[in-house]
């Protein structure tokens, strides 16, 4: 996936602004850059918002006491004593701890950076990230990291501390550079001094500042364009200014599918609704034809409730007063149900209970499944059977069958 990296300098104001730009590959190979506004930028890619070391200050500070909700919001009046802006206009991201029970603290300026945030938001940029470049040079053990123009620079002496430097020559170390050293409370070994990428080849020579207390190495030249963003370089989209959740930026995109989704799902449910409706009608029609059946067989007397049931039962009755047997009566059911039980190993019928056209036959047998068998035996014969429990009797199984006519009824 693409990565667009925009960087933001002092010079940017609003989205009418240019800021430099550039696109990079996985492997961080460059592939475009520029200098545009905003709404000129390349879209569809991951952003990650770069800013300049002069937008973002590094302090150390105590935490006050109480919960982390409560902190959070004493944030702002913490910084308050290293910044000139009222506290409800700093932005101010916690770091790292540090050994002395301190806290790195990351501290820009918040109207500053919501003009960003809007100005990326309406450019429909994806901005989910945004880094101080104070915080990408690589460190060595025991060394800081000088970025120099041959004026200023910038100065990274932790993995959330660093600064930007003030104005310095060739042979005058920047004030803030020398102070940095005569403060910290481990001086490093060296200083690995980085020239920026726009300075030319023959202006990069070493400084003279013989007055520093450590040594100045050279590195490789610096570019941000190319710089390795780390997994846990500090984000300083945090707070108020985190990043949505993604279902809300990719909506606009989504919309146009979820609306054809959710008019398919209504085309289905009124198809089902029709559906239902038909086979509600049907039936209602089948209960009006039986009902229009059992008053020309049995008259208009009576009062008519479950037209099927009450035919079979009248049905019965006339089989009964003619000497017929019906489907129902206890012979029937047990001459049906003979052959299977016959053939089950002796003493596995326990008991015959007959009533209304039901017979309840109480088995025990060796397993649960020889009951599931013996109930498909009977209904392959056309023989309705319904099982009730099995329960387990230490040396089998115990349930009761109950057999009714073919129908069920």
């Amino acid at each position: 996936m693409s990565i667009l990296r925009i960087y933001f300098s002092e010079n940017w104001r609003d989205s009418t602004s240019p800021c430099p730009w550039a696109l990079c590959d996985d492997s961080g190979a460059l592939l475009q850059s520029g200098n545009d506004p905003l709404a000129a930028l390349p879209r569809g890619h991951e952003c990650i918002a770069i800013a300049a070391p002069d937008r973002v200050l590094s302090i150390a500070a105590k935490l006050p006491p109480g919960s982390r909700r409560r902190w959070q919001a004493a944030l702002p009046f913490v910084a308050e004593e290293y910044t000139l802006p009222d506290p409800e206009d700093n932005h101010v991201i916690p770091g790292p701890l540090l050994a002395d029970g301190r806290i790195m603290l990351a501290v820009m300026d918040k109207p500053w950076l919501k003009r960003i945030t809007e100005a990326c938001r309406a450019a429909n940029l994806s901005v989910r990230r945004m880094v101080a470049e104070t915080f990408l040079p690589a460190l060595a053990p025991e060394t800081w990291v000088l970025v120099w123009d041959g004026n200023s620079g910038f100065l990274r002496t932790a993995s959330s501390s660093g600064m930007a430097l003030d104005q310095g020559d060739t042979h005058t170390a920047p004030l803030a550079l020398r102070l940095s050293l005569d403060a910290a409370a481990t001086r490093p070994q060296k200083i690995e001094l980085r020239f920026a990428q726009h300075v030319a080849e023959a202006l990069r020579t070493l400084p003279q500042w013989n007055e520093l207390p450590v040594t100045l190495s050279a590195g490789a030249t610096w570019d941000w364009r190319y710089a390795p963003i780390p997994d846990d370089a500090l984000n300083l989209l945090w707070g108020d200014f985190a990043p949505r959740a993604r279902i809300r930026e990719h909506w606009p995109q989504l919309r146009p599918a979820l609306l054809i989704l959710l008019a398919a799902l209504g085309v289905e449910a009124a198809g089902a609704n029709l559906e239902w409706f038909s086979l509600a009608s049907e039936k209602k029609m089948l209960a009006q034809d039986m009902e229009r059946s059992f008053r020309s067989a049995f008259g208009n007397n009576g009062v008519l409730v479950n037209a099927p049931l009450q035919m079979q039962r009248n049905l019965a009755e006339l089989r009964h007063s003619a000497g017929l047997p019906d489907d129902g009566d206890f012979l029937p059911l047990l001459d049906a149900a003979a052959p299977a039980l016959a053939a089950l190993p002796q003493g596995s019928v326990h008991a015959l209970h007959y009533e209304a056209g039901r017979l309840d036959v109480d088995l025990k047998l060796a397993r649960s499944d020889d009951f599931r068998a013996l109930q498909q035996r009977l209904q392959g014969k056309g023989i309705a059977v319904l099982m009730g429990d099995i329960h387990d009797a230490g040396n089998g199984a115990e349930a009761r069958l109950t057999i009714l006519p073919g129908d069920g009824r």
